[in-house]
């Protein structure tokens, strides 16, 4: 929804990995948005490939 112009935040305050979250981050990335690191404030997006699997919680905006 958010990549959509839908809804302006979808905040994921729960665990996920990153095989959970990779394609709907690539298509946000697309619709220009972005998910960021919920601890960061919006200054870092997620990473992938890490050695610990589990995302951190994060916001799509």
């Amino acid at each position: 929804m958010v990549a959509e112009g839908e809804a302006d935040v979808y905040p994921r305050l729960a665990p996920t990995m990153e095989w959970d979250t990779a394609a709907a981050d690539a298509v946000v990335r697309e619709a220009n948005k972005m998910s960021y690191q919920f601890d960061t404030i919006l200054e870092a997006s997620l990473v992938y490939n890490k050695v610990e699997l589990l995302n951190p919680w994060f916001i799509v905006k």
